[in-house]
């Protein structure tokens, strides 16, 4: 049995000032207009995206699964980045339901995300050290350059590259373009990221419609398939090789293992790029290329912008998604791999799609 993605509904990536429910609705009514069925249709609704973190309440699925349509309804959410709801979605479908909404949802714009992951998170893991994600990011970003020597200006060619593809995108949140001169003049944020190197904040949701292969083809004949689904979650910070990512290396080998491809197969991919270090990081750890020359990648890789362009804390992973989603559907690509990652670059996890 096979599981595709029959329905995508985006809302606009920026900043929202209306309350963060109205946009999912907005999502959810989108993604249901593209497959062309109704709420009642869909027998279970999955949501991805932070609590506190990501929108500055709890329990958000009280308000988010309303508006995508969960009322009354198998209902569960993901406390992580959308991308990592895609598993559980894909062994409801296998089991237990017939069409399924994934909605990812993340608001961020307006929350003090540093501030609040200090106070609310773990007390014996963060807030002794006063570690917020750009300091960490920025530990990672110096081991990483110190171990393989790396060019600051390599890197910030990687930004150009990245914004460069965002201002082709309508649906990226950054579409300025930058020059190299801009990325190394640019603030320093944590040493030695600088703020170009990293992504902004923003908001935006997205929503799926999954179906199993029977509904699926009686849905539409505009089918992407999920072949293969990987995740993987490592130690704490410091029990680890910073230069390396290895939760993406073992997510990315267990959905190749589970699509039965190789990455001569893929034609394209969406990844996680957090900063201008992680994008080569990520690029290295899935083995496209090799260590300490992911800035040297000239594959077909986030066509969208990446995170670089678009952050929505809670969903960018769902959106790296449904840029590939939508390649595919388009006929671009055959097969492509998507990836994201969450927490201090603890976790990860990767889908392989194809036409």
């Amino acid at each position: 049995m096979r599981i595709g993605i029959v329905g995508i509904g985006f809302t606009e990536f920026g900043i929202h000032r209306e309350p963060f429910y109205n946009v999912a609705f907005e999502a959810a009514r989108k993604a249901l207009e593209d497959a062309g069925i109704e709420r009642g249709e869909v027998d279970s609704f999955i949501l991805g995206g932070y609590d506190n973190l990501g929108v500055g309440r709890t329990i958000s699925n009280m308000y988010t699964a309303p508006a995508a349509g969960a009322y009354l309804r198998h209902e569960i959410r993901v406390s992580d980045d959308a991308l990592f709801a895609l598993p559980l979605a894909y062994m409801r479908l296998r089991h237990r339901s017939d069409v399924t909404m994934l909605l990812a949802f993340g608001h961020s714009s307006e929350t003090p995300i540093e501030l609040v992951e200090l106070q609310s998170l773990d007390p014996f893991f963060h807030r002794p050290l006063n570690l917020t994600l750009p300091a960490f990011f920025a530990m990672q970003s110096y081991a990483y350059r110190n171990r393989y020597g790396v060019d600051e200006e390599k890197l910030a060619e990687v930004v150009v590259r990245m914004r460069e593809n965002g201002s082709k995108s309508s649906l990226a949140f950054l579409r300025s373009k930058v020059k190299v001169e801009d990325v190394l003049n640019s603030e320093i944020v944590s040493y030695p990221l600088r703020k170009l190197e990293m992504a902004e904040w923003c908001d935006g949701c997205v929503a799926f419609i999954l179906a199993e292969e029977t509904m699926a083809k009686r849905i539409t004949d505009e089918i992407v398939w999920v072949d293969g689904v990987g995740w993987s979650v490592e130690n704490y910070y410091f029990d680890r090789e910073f230069h390396r990512l290895p939760s993406v290396n073992k997510s990315g080998e267990m959905a190749f293992r589970m699509a039965k491809k190789e990455r001569s197969d893929v034609g394209a991919l969406e990844i996680c790029d957090l900063t201008a270090d992680y994008h080569c990081m990520i690029l290295e750890a899935l083995g496209f290329v090799e260590e300490g020359k992911g800035w040297d990648y000239d594959g077909d890789v986030n066509s969208s912008g990446g995170a670089l362009c678009t952050n929505a804390y809670g969903s960018t992973g769902a959106f790296l998604l449904a840029n590939l989603a939508m390649r595919i559907r388009k006929g671009e690509i055959d097969c492509g791999l998507t990836q994201s990652m969450s927490g201090y670059a603890q976790k990860s996890c990767v889908a392989i799609l194809e036409g």
